[in-house]
């Protein structure tokens, strides 16, 4: 949840003397304090970027008076113990300390230096994702083979690996989907290593850990119902610079996702021919006298005979027919199979709690997806600009022509929407995270446009931040696809 400012907050940023300070909270892997720690602060640096799985890093270096601070394994700073970092301004009106959290993190690398003149404690710290994704560690034991079998609940999947690493605090936002075939794991693997795999199964998810410590698997947030937590009646205030630098290297208007290749198994069934009456497509198949005789996630491919027109239905040896669906259960439209193609489908018993027993498009014999960007809006648009610039990737977890063409639409946008950005240089904002929206004029063009925060990074005793914004546009179809959806 986003920090909800108050007067007095506000009032503390617009200081222009301020007193900084430190807080670090030490504590144990249940969270809980075992000590605090103020100090004089020598230097830091903090980091925050919304597309790294380790989303925060900070940097300090602090003047001690108390020895129990050493680095040791019967010392207070250690592997096996976390930290909690503030920052705090002295309010010039009240005297008192205003804290602000900045982040939950693990130490990476910890030394102490003592001498008659100089108590130094220098931190090197990620958050907590580094316990999981090899950084420290991480790996999964006591196993010789992980499978994840098919048709296993996504949310229950990653809430059991979350419960299995020990972590207790986490938020797992229902993606209303399931394992669609076996995923297995044999050699040496990191939870973060299964989280990553199971979270690119669908385009524009992820999962980090906060700033209070807390795991969070969420999609993507596209900013459109999201409040505006910074304008210019303060930025005006606090702004010290703005500067564009675009990376022209990394734009792709056009983006070609091959997923995975669409092979039968020993279960799964195919048919040569196929007939078309009445808008049903009509095979015939051994061993199979009723829906029941089919299991769940099973494939079925067959050569369609007829192009396909809207709300096209399967039925296989005369049994009642089924519908043939996407990936958000709406019908095939016509044009979608065509004349004398092979198609695999997957039977499904349910697509979540809106349609019983239906057949799954998955697309030819390897899933496939193109997305052109054509958006007025945007300056790297394939009109915009007059020429298409590919990019062509493989996702070998993408099972269907639905999911490679989702995939490609979040990348163009990654590359297109992601990278029209601006770069702030304001007086340090401590409540301010990324994948919040602000609005801001700019001091360059003159135009005030609504931004997301893409990444931002302070020193405290520098007194600025600097802030990577990207411009935020409903009108791109994957911001305003998501919300339709």
């Amino acid at each position: 949840m986003s920090y909800s400012p108050t007067q007095e907050d506000i009032n503390i940023i617009k200081q222009q003397q301020k007193e900084v300070v430190v807080k670090v909270e030490l504590l144990n892997k249940n969270f809980k304090i075992l000590e605090s720690l103020e100090g004089n602060l020598i230097s830091d640096n903090l980091n925050i970027d919304s597309e790294s799985k380790q989303r925060r890093s900070y940097r300090c270096n602090l003047h001690v008076t108390d020895a129990s601070f050493m680095v040791g394994n019967d010392k207070k700073i250690w592997i096996d113990k976390y930290i909690r970092v503030y920052y705090g301004v002295t309010s010039s009106r009240t005297k008192e300390t205003i804290w602000y959290r900045i982040g939950t993190f693990t130490y990476i690398n910890a030394s102490y230096t003592y001498s008659a003149t100089d108590n130094t404690l220098s931190l090197t710290c990620a958050d907590i994702m580094a316990d999981f994704d090899g950084t420290k560690n991480g790996q999964i034991i006591n196993f010789y083979k992980l499978l994840i079998e098919a048709g296993e609940d996504i949310r229950t999947t990653v809430v059991g690996l979350i419960k299995d690493a020990g972590i207790t605090n986490y938020y797992v936002e229902d993606i209303g989907k399931e394992i669609p075939y076996d995923i297995e794991f044999t050699d040496t693997v990191t939870y973060c290593d299964v989280w990553t795999k199971i979270c690119e199964l669908y385009d524009s998810w992820e999962f980090f850990f906060d700033v209070d410590g807390k795991f969070i698997w969420r999609q993507i947030p596209t900013g459109l119902s999201d409040p505006v937590v910074l304008d210019d009646s303060l930025l005006d205030v606090i702004y010290v610079s703005e500067k564009t630098d675009i990376d022209f290297s990394s734009i792709y208007n056009v983006t070609e996702v091959w997923g995975k290749v669409l092979e039968l198994e020993d279960e799964d069934r195919y048919a040569e021919s196929s007939t078309y009456s009445n808008n049903i497509y009509s095979v015939e198949l051994d061993g199979i006298e009723s829906w029941e005789d089919v299991d769940h996630l099973d494939k079925i491919a067959f050569k369609v005979c007829a192009d396909c027109k809207n709300g096209a239905m399967f039925s296989v040896n005369g049994l009642d027919s089924i519908p043939i669906v996407h990936d958000d259960a709406s019908p095939i439209e016509a044009g979608d199979l065509l004349t004398d193609t092979v198609y695999v489908f997957l039977y499904r018993r349910n697509m979540g709690d809106s349609i019983q027993n239906c057949l799954y498009l998955m697309g030819q014999y390897q899933a496939y997806g193109i997305y052109k960007e054509e958006n007025p809006d945007c300056p790297f648009s394939v009109d915009n600009l007059g020429y298409e610039i590919v990019n062509r990737v493989n996702y070998e977890d993408l099972y269907s022509d639905d999911l490679c063409y989702n995939q490609a639409e979040y990348l163009t946008y990654q590359t297109t929407a992601l990278l029209d950005t601006i770069t702030l240089e304001t007086l340090i904002v401590p409540w301010l995270d990324v994948n919040q929206k602000i609005s801001y004029t700019s001091k360059e063009t003159g135009e005030t446009n609504q931004y997301l925060i893409k990444s931002l990074s302070w020193s405290s005793l520098g007194g600025t931040m600097t802030m990577t914004l990207y411009k935020f546009l409903e009108s791109f179809s994957y911001v305003y696809g998501r919300s339709n959806s």
